[in-house]
């Protein structure tokens, strides 16, 4: 997996605050960053967060966790609230016996966020992209949203940019 899972998932859980909860996009940015609100941590979360696992003597190891790189998380997120409309309008044929509408709320932004990626992150590698979102699909909807989302998305990747502005 490339090193991006962290941002993703952070991004997914901005995007969702500010989609279905309706905060406004500079307070929630604010307390993800703060790790804040519904941002904090517990000891039980950094329990089962797979991505971030706890090690002892940080500082001298390889592994070492790097920090969050913000300005992806930042450029993620606005990049997909400001072409949401035209990704959904890309994604909606490619969605069998479905609508936007009746998707729930985090397979449909798991969507427009790799949507986002694959057609305006140049730096992104699809595969990467792809394995990402139905990591995400997988840990936060279920196993049916995952193979879903792995789907929809390579049938976006497979299918031209139609549409889009730059």
């Amino acid at each position: 997996m490339a090193k991006e899972r962290r941002e993703h998932r952070i991004a997914l859980e901005v995007l969702y605050a500010v989609d279905v909860g309706k905060a406004p996009l500079d307070e929630v940015l604010r307390q993800a960053r703060e790790g804040i609100g519904v941002f904090s941590r517990g000891d039980q979360a950094a329990e089962e967060d797979a991505y971030e696992p706890a090690m002892p003597a940080m500082d001298r190891r390889a592994d070492t966790p790097r920090a969050t790189e913000w300005s992806l998380v930042e450029d993620l997120v606005r990049g997909t609230l400001t072409r949401k409309g035209e990704l959904e309008m890309q994604i909606a044929p490619l969605l069998k016996r479905w609508t936007i509408e009746r998707l729930s709320g985090v397979d449909r932004l798991v969507l427009d966020l790799a949507a986002w990626e694959l057609r305006y992150r140049s730096d992104a590698e699809t595969t990467d992209v792809i394995n990402h979102a139905v990591e995400l699909a997988r840990r936060l909807s279920t196993e049916r949203s995952a193979q879903f989302v792995n789907g929809v998305l390579d049938a976006l990747a497979h299918t031209p940019p139609s549409g889009l502005s730059v």
